[in-house]
């Protein structure tokens, strides 16, 4: 298991890096010029050479070509670098910098940018074989794939110009990030449809009063993965009951206790390898990080300096719709059973509840000043309430349109206005 969540982890960093394709494709580049480098060479091409078809370059004209191609890639490099940083900047400004993981694994910007480098080293591998003599070696075939490579290469800055005007919008980005959300949260459904949640209900009261020792944290960070499956192993071949303190995505200092163990001898230190802890926040398990980017996007684009209304809105609208299976499914067993059917292990809520509790008390201090996104939560509150099928969401629900009900006299908007978002949060 521990191997799973490094190789998961090991993947993310990759997906989201902007070294690993330009790598990749670095690497075809110098073996593609070696390649027509070799065929060049065959002697058995010696009457194709003779053809009027059979492009010819003497060493100068070659050097020139290929020189004034090397140097071309490296300009277009530049510019996709410079552009592509420019994005990062305003993007981290605006919308957050949690949104800078899902720019980062734009593959069009990657797979441009590997575009150029991989073409640079094409043309510089062809370049070292043009003799310096007049009637010395050229490689044609190889010299005329450059031009025609480049050519196509350079095309990509047209589309890699409109590619970023598209990705750099607000809209866009909140649209992508839903997308993502949506996703993370169909498989936290998948699962919850997948258990016997009336089961796991009957049972949380056996741990009631439950008492036991301490799984300290081995390191001070942030839990990015927990092994459940492990963990339900060692606690069926030791008939230990636990008690998960944390989620993932919190923060736990070093020797504090993440959980605690009752029963007899427990094994504390292969209990606390079962939970991942990094230096940041993640992607790896849950959708609490693709909610937490959402947020931000609306805390931004209500903060003063940003003004945007329409932006917060998008990113709860897609809230809303992405938590749309989590509020269908019958919910997200807190208790969890060994193989032998056993009720050894307890966590917190990772339901409907747990993403509420995120992005309402978030939002709500931001949304004082701003009719749209206040009304739009109410929205999203009702939705909730009258597709929901389970009496456990429904009092989270409850929960919080109360509070905003509440929170409204501290808006600072007509008194019209207060009144309207008073009925609306009360219907």
């Amino acid at each position: 298991m521990g191997f799973y969540v490094h190789a998961k982890a090991f993947m993310a960093s990759i997906a989201s890096s902007f070294w690993f394709v330009p790598l990749l494709m670095a690497i075809a580049g110098l073996a593609l010029g070696n390649l027509f480098v070799f065929i060049d060479s065959v002697e058995a091409l010696s009457n194709l050479r003779d053809q009027p078809f059979y492009p010819r370059f003497g060493p100068e004209g070659a050097r020139a070509v290929l020189t004034t191609i090397a140097g071309g890639m490296m300009t277009m490099a530049s510019l996709v670098f410079s552009l592509t940083f420019v994005g990062l900047t305003q993007l981290s400004g605006q919308l957050g910098p949690r949104v800078l993981i899902m720019f980062m694994e734009d593959r069009t910007t990657q797979s441009v940018l590997g575009a150029f480098v991989g073409v640079f080293l094409f043309a510089l591998v062809v370049l070292g074989e043009v003799s310096e003599l007049e009637d010395g070696f050229v490689p044609e075939l190889a010299v005329a794939g450059t031009i025609i490579i480049a050519t196509g290469a350079f095309g990509l800055v047209i589309y890699f110009v409109h590619h970023m005007a598209l990705s750099i919008q607000a809209d866009v980005i909140v649209a992508d990030l839903g997308k993502r959300f949506a996703k993370s949260i169909g498989k936290v459904a998948a699962r919850a449809d997948a258990s016997d949640i009336a089961s796991a209900n009957r049972h949380l009261a056996d741990f009631d009063g439950f008492a036991g020792a301490p799984v300290p944290a081995p390191g001070s960070g942030y839990i990015r993965h927990i092994a459940y499956d492990q963990l339900l192993h060692i606690l069926k071949d030791n008939s230990l009951r636990l008690v998960i303190d944390l989620r993932v995505d919190d923060y736990v200092g070093e020797a504090m206790p993440m959980a605690h163990v009752e029963g007899p001898a427990p094994d504390i230190k292969s209990l606390a390898k079962c939970f991942t802890i990094g230096p940041r926040r993640d992607v790896l398990q849950e959708a609490t990080y693709e909610a937490r980017a959402l947020i931000d996007i609306a805390l931004r684009a209500l903060s003063p300096g940003i003004n945007d209304p329409n932006t917060a809105v998008a990113a709860i609208d897609h809230m809303s719709g992405s938590l749309l299976p989590l509020v269908r499914s019958d919910g997200v067993p807190q208790v969890l059973f060994t193989k032998d059917g056993r009720a050894a292990l307890k966590r917190p809520d990772l339901g409907l509840g747990h993403y509420l509790d995120l992005i309402v008390p978030a939002l709500l201090p931001a949304m004082r000043t701003d009719t749209l996104a206040t009304e739009r939560l109410i929205e999203l509150l009702i939705l909730f309430d009258r597709v929901s099928r389970q009496d456990h969401q429904r009092k989270a629900i409850a929960k919080w349109r109360k509070v905003m009900a509440g929170d409204v006299d501290n808006h600072q908007l007509p008194q019209t206005m207060v009144d309207w978002l008073k009925e609306k949060a009360a219907e």
